[in-house]
Order: C-alpha cells, then sequence, then structure tokens
C-alpha cells in the first residue's frame, strides 16, 4: 500500500490555523460578551467612545475570519487546493495587520511619553512594541514563504513524489 507523505509544512502551517481559527472563535466570543457590558455602560456614561457601538460587528467579523482559517487549514491538511489561496490571504492580512498595528503602538506610545516622562522611556516602549510585533510577525512570513512555495504547491497538485517532499527545507 502506497501512502504519499505530506510535507512538514503543510502539517504545521494546517495546525497553526486550526489553532489561531479556533483562537479568534474564542475570543470574539468572549468580545460578543463584553459588547453587552459596553452597551450597558454606554447607556449610563453617553462620553463612551463610538467604537463601543460597533465592537458587536467587529466580534461577528472576527468570528467570520476564525471560522474561515479553521475550515481552511482543516481543508488544508487534506490538500485541498482552494485553502492554499485563502490560508495566504488570511496570513497577509494578519500580518498587515500586526505591521500596522505596530506603528500604531509606536505611534501613541512616542505621543504619550513626549512630555514628563522619564529619560529613554519612549524609546523603550517602542523598542518593546517591534520586539512583540515580530514575534507574531516572523512566523507569519516564514509561513507565507512556505505557503507560495513549490513544496506545498506540488504536495497540493500531487506531482511530487513521496521522495521529492521531505520536510519543506
Amino acid at each position: 500500500m502506497y501512502l504519499e507523505k505530506r510535507p512538514t509544512c503543510v502539517t504545521v502551517i494546517g495546525w497553526a490555523w486550526i489553532i489561531i481559527g479556533g483562537f479568534m472563535c474564542l475570543s470574539s466570543i468572549m468580545a460578543l460578551f463584553a459588547s453587552i457590558m459596553m452597551d450597558e455602560m454606554t447607556r449610563h456614561d453617553p462620553d463612551m467612545p463610538f467604537i463601543a457601538g460597533i465592537f458587536p460587528l467587529l466580534a461577528i467579523v472576527q468570528i467570520g475570519v476564525g471560522v474561515l482559517g479553521l475550515v481552511s487549514g482543516i481543508n488544508f491538511l487534506n490538500l485541498k487546493a482552494w485553502s492554499r489561496k485563502v490560508l495566504e490571504v488570511l496570513t497577509w492580512l494578519l500580518l498587515i495587520f500586526i505591521v500596522g498595528f505596530m506603528v500604531f503602538w509606536i505611534f501613541n506610545w512616542v505621543s504619550m511619553t513626549s512630555g514628563d516622562s522619564p529619560r529613554g522611556f519612549g524609546i523603550m516602549g517602542a523598542a518593546m512594541g517591534v520586539f512583540i510585533a515580530s514575534i507574531y510577525a516572523v512566523p507569519l512570513g516564514i509561513m507565507l514563504k512556505y505557503l507560495r512555495g513549490d513544496k506545498i504547491k506540488n504536495a497540493i497538485a500531487g506531482n511530487a513524489e513521496s521522495s521529492d517532499l521531505p520536510d519543506c527545507q
């Protein structure tokens, strides 16, 4: 009986997106509960920020993205061609979000600490933002490299022999 070995990078990326999608669904459900509490707070405080009103919509969008990532990750493990494209788009979107949030963090941190803060405090906070964003962005960049690579494309197309697909190295 001949079983073609699935490349390790397919397994890692598929499971990563299953986990990411699951966590996104879980956190968006918690965000929906938080939006209920925020709704109660806005009834009593008219100065509540605008974001409180669109928070449920953002949580519902996050549920959709989470389910899409989860389903695509499962189908990616089964080497479905459409799932590679979806995961590539989701990875790009997540990477853009992380880089955008890093820029937002640095801008706001430098703005808040430009006054009477201790010397070096602004630089340390900006460096912390870059470091934390890198923790998330670097693995996503590596994931994109493999998603766009020939090993995964050949594995999905079924054009590669088992010996041609060692471990996506």
